[in-house]
């Protein structure tokens, strides 16, 4: 088996190629078995009559007609008869009955009613033109002899090499049955095993397909169906790409659901007690407004913020060319209004015309959220580091703040929708959907983001895209070193 998966891997052939390869294979194999096949019989019927001459036949005949007569001439046809097996001879009398009685093949009853008796009546064939063939003289198998009594009357002998007679019924002859037989014996397992190669595989992704259609998202196809070189193996991939996909997209949905529930009973909750609160119409009337404004204005920012993430994983972003460094440079430049109410200072340099295919908005809210996260967690004597860098295959954007960083067991779990790292005090809380947006937003452009802990302290984020342009040329771009 693992010579057959190397020569697969060696040379990996689509299914035509396979199928051709196997017609022609097929059709060698018959028409090389044929010749071979035909050669022997040709041989076998030469080796067969090897020794027999039909001259020296009716030198005999002859011999035994004069000396023995009639009867004679039927043991010695017997004789010949029962020793050679390759050839019958036939003699008949202008009656075309034959001497020892058999029925005559029809091809040869048909040759002597059409042309050989009527020349016979004629005088053309027989005694007056016959001659005893000498020593050395030629006598065709296809000629008939005649054969005088010494009691008056004259016989037709006719040889038959290897008579097919019997396969006249069929217009067949016994080389032709063969070859056919043996066509039929190499093309009915090719084809079977043709067939099967292909049904095979497509009959375990139609089992794997109403597996899936039924709710059994775990299902995958046969690894064996997988490792396959040709179009199956590539659709066999793509299904469990499809199911791996489809699962993820289903447990993230669950999970998104539950979340989004538990995250909402809590200011429900608190709506709900703030109402208790108003309806006694005391002093505090005003306080609870507030508390109600407030929580609904934080109901509001997280159906917005739950909504913008489901469409992220639900729409494919619309690209166009932008210039990502002036992209980077107004992010940055919005930024510095919220950071300088927190005294922090944003390490920024714009670089060089860098364009790139994507969604400016997409793209732009996913780089503002991890911005801002990290403007809300580093503490304010640290500033905050943006740098873009670009070469020939990836564009690489890393942001990193001067805060307390992560646990290290919670970077795994950092871009998962609602969670949230437990924060010091004097640290803001949020729903935890800022880095799943901004996760979300740099998958849809094809990139990836990672989180990793700086020393002596702070948190770095690295967003990585493919590089592409609008005309898929690499674009350039200075690396820039803040």
């Amino acid at each position: 088996m693992n010579w057959r998966r190397r020569v697969r891997a060696l040379f990996p052939l689509p299914l035509f190629w396979r199928n051709f390869l196997t017609f022609w294979l097929g059709m060698a194999a018959i028409v090389g078995i044929g010749m071979a096949l035909t050669a022997a019989v040709a041989w076998y019927r030469f080796d067969a009559l090897d020794g027999l001459s039909p001259a020296v036949l009716t030198e005999d005949a002859l011999e035994v007609a004069q000396t023995q007569g009639r009867p004679g001439l039927e043991r010695w046809l017997r004789a010949i008869d029962s020793h050679a097996s390759a050839l019958d001879i036939y003699i008949v009398d202008d009656t075309l009955q034959e001497l020892l009685g058999r029925p005559l093949p029809a091809r040869l009853r048909n040759r002597l009613a059409d042309r050989l008796v009527p020349m016979w009546r004629a005088g053309l064939i027989g005694h007056a033109v016959a001659h005893v063939p000498g020593p050395g003289a030629r006598v065709s198998w296809w000629d008939p002899q005649p054969i005088a009594l010494p009691q008056g009357g004259e016989l037709l002998m006719l040889f038959l090499p290897f008579d097919s007679s019997r396969w006249e019924v069929l217009h067949l002859s016994p080389v032709v049955l063969s070859l056919g037989l043996f066509a039929l014996a190499v093309s009915a397992p090719l084809c079977w095993a043709l067939t099967r190669h292909v049904t095979g595989p497509v009959r375990r992704l139609r089992e794997a397909t109403q597996a899936l259609a039924d709710g059994e998202l775990a299902t995958r196809t046969p690894p064996v169906l997988a490792r396959r070189a040709d179009e199956l193996g590539q659709l066999a991939r793509d299904f469990d790409a499809m199911a791996d996909r489809l699962q993820r997209l289903m447990d993230w949905r669950e999970q998104l659901l539950r979340n989004i529930a538990h995250e909402l009973r809590s200011p429900l909750g608190r709506l709900r007690l703030s109402l208790e609160l108003a309806r006694r119409r005391d002093a505090m009337l005003d306080l609870q407004f507030e508390r109600i404004e407030r929580e609904t204005e934080r109901l509001d920012a997280l159906v917005e913020r739950t909504l913008q993430l489901a469409r992220l994983h639900a729409m494919a972003p619309v690209l166009r060319p932008i210039d990502l460094a002036e992209l980077l440079d107004v992010i940055v430049t919005d930024a510095r209004f919220e950071a300088a109410a927190r005294g922090v200072a944003i390490c920024w340099t714009p670089p060089d015309e860098l364009i790139v295919d994507a969604d400016a908005a997409t793209l732009g809210s996913a780089i503002e959220n991890i911005l801002r996260n990290a403007i809300r967690y580093t503490d304010p004597p640290a500033p905050v580091t943006v740098t873009l860098q670009a070469d020939e295959t990836a564009i690489r954007i890393a942001i990193v703040d001067g805060g307390p960083g992560v646990p290290q067991d919670a970077l795994a779990s950092l871009f998962e929708p609602f969670y949230r790292v437990r924060s010091g005090p004097g640290h803001p809380t949020g729903a935890g959907l800022g880095l799943s947006i901004a996760q979300a937003g740099i998958a849809a452009h094809g990139g990836t983001v990672s989180a990793h802990n700086v020393a002596p302290r702070g948190l770095a984020l690295q967003v990585c895209l493919p590089r592409r342009t609008c005309d898929g040329a690499v674009g350039t771009a200075g690396t820039l070193a803040s």
